[in-house]
């Protein structure tokens, strides 16, 4: 260049000539270290920016031209021109470069969704069921919209469910969905999420809290994430399925050599069930109880610190004593779902607890006899807990369908195998009448009861119809066999 404009060079070529082997051999560093992977993408990008350079670069020399003709030449033109070219280059992929790195300062609100966005297909990939929803997706999108609230709503050929968060109307919102066709409202957004014969999905929200519809950009992120959620439900809806279909074969295999092939199966639905009631009971005794603990604390204190008047006192003595009772059951609901028990004290003295405990509640009489079952005892604790399991639902179902007045257990050991029998007095039931697994349930009840009782290696015997009560014998080897 400088040859071309002052006639002579700056620096003898001797010296600049080895200056032209730094780019080449630095490139090719860079390759051969494999920190540049898109070669032709940067290249592209270059070559684009150089293009859009050159216009603004021509139109500059060229006024320049026009204003300074007497003192420019055409060397002069062609290095302006050059210099006008490298700038701007490199002002353009500096601005792009730039551009990325502020993006979180120069659009925040994109940024948000952007983010949001990521943190929702993340949690999607550990939804296993709908009620997951709502904790995991449902309570992001309200707050990164936000508006005021947010609802998931399943609607089922006979019923619909609701999954809310915030502050929305359910009773306009199922208004809307039970339409054939949900139209425009002023105050909601509807989107349908996916369609199936059995349910129809849908997300709706209410007006931003500044009293402002969404915009156009927030209604396109709604829909992306409506994209994700359809193929998160659709997942969570053909495993239950599958989960559904398995419990059939499980519970209801005629024969008993290949129910055993299922063994695999039942195991790992039984841990997994386990492992989720013990988690839930862990977190009902860290967070909920304690907090409850505290709050009766602070009642006390706050009766014991203030002069009140007689009705005050009345008044904090009362709420004390509520905060106690919902302790109390609380208490209770850990115990049920994590009987830590079965392993302090033992099958029988725990089911004893249980069963007295249940009497005062239950509308029937529970008699209990054990007199002759202290031999499974000996069992390991995970026959143990199916076993209370086993006793559990049956207590349950007694007490949701059975209408007695007088409900009979009895443990006995004889002849190499353990009894446990069931009686009752109740409306009975027609075993053949079992409706098909709804979708919405968790599988819980006389399958469930079933599965448990095959996994055992057991065998059931049930005698019961309409209005004859129920009498049943479950059986099981007294000698555990191996597990799979």
């Amino acid at each position: 260049m400088p040859s071309i404009v002052f006639g002579h060079y700056a620096v003898t070529p001797y010296v600049t000539s080895w200056f032209v082997l730094i780019f080449p051999l630095a490139f090719a560093y860079l390759i051969i270290t494999r920190q540049i992977y898109d070669i032709h993408m940067v290249l592209r990008r270059v070559l684009f920016t150089l293009l859009m350079a050159s216009l603004p670069s021509a139109i500059v020399t060229a006024l320049f031209l026009v204003f300074t003709y007497d003192h420019f030449s055409v060397r002069k033109s062609i290095l302006f021109f050059s210099v006008c070219v490298i700038i701007l280059t490199f002002v353009l992929y500096s601005a792009e470069h730039l551009y990325t790195r502020m993006e979180r300062f120069m659009f925040p609100r994109k940024h948000v969704l952007q983010a949001a966005l990521k943190k929702v297909a993340k949690n999607l990939t550990s939804t296993s069921s709908f009620r997951d929803l709502k904790d995991l997706i449902l309570v992001d999108i309200v707050d990164t919209l936000q508006v005021y609230g947010g609802a998931i709503v399943f609607k089922y050929r006979d019923s619909m469910e609701t999954i809310s968060e915030g502050h929305i109307d359910k009773a306009e919102v199922e208004a809307l969905v039970s339409r054939h066709m949900p139209e425009e409202h002023p105050d909601l957004v509807c989107i349908e999420i996916n369609r199936h014969e059995e349910y129809t999905s849908y997300l709706i929200m209410t007006h931003k809290r500044a009293n402002t519809r969404l915009v156009l950009e927030e209604v396109q992120w709604l829909n992306l994430i409506v994209s994700y959620l359809a193929v998160s439900l659709e997942n969570v809806y053909l495993i239950r399925k599958l989960t559904d279909r398995l419990n059939d074969m499980a519970a209801q295999s005629p024969d008993q050599e290949e129910s055993r092939h299922l063994n695999w199966y039942r195991k790992l639905s039984f841990e997994l069930q386990e492992r989720e009631r013990m988690r839930i009971a862990a977190d009902m005794h860290d967070t909920t109880m304690q907090d409850l603990f505290h709050l009766k604390r602070k009642l006390t204190a706050l009766g014991e610190k203030f002069e009140l008047p007689p009705e005050g006192h009345s008044s904090i003595r009362s709420l004390v004593e509520y905060v106690e009772i919902i302790n109390v059951n609380l208490r209770q609901n850990c115990f049920d779902l994590h009987p830590y028990l079965l392993q302090e004290i033992g099958f029988i003295q725990t089911v004893e607890r249980v069963i007295e405990r249940e009497s005062y509640a239950c509308p029937f009489e529970i008699v209990f006899d054990a007199s002759r079952a202290y031999e499974i005892e000996r069992r390991s604790l995970e026959t143990k807990r199916h076993l209370f399991r086993i006793v559990q639902e049956l207590l349950n179902n007694a007490r949701k369908h059975s209408e007695a007045s007088v409900v009979r257990f009895k443990l006995a050991v004889a002849k190499g195998s353990f009894y446990l029998d069931y009686t009752d007095d109740g409306v009975g039931f027609e075993p053949n009448e079992f409706k098909p697994a709804d979708i919405r349930k968790s599988g819980v009840g006389m399958e469930q009861l079933r599965s448990r009782i095959l996994y055992l290696q057991g065998h059931l015997e049930l005698d019961t119809h309409k209005g004859a009560g129920v009498q049943m014998r479950i059986t099981f080897p007294l000698k555990e066999g191996a597990t799979a």
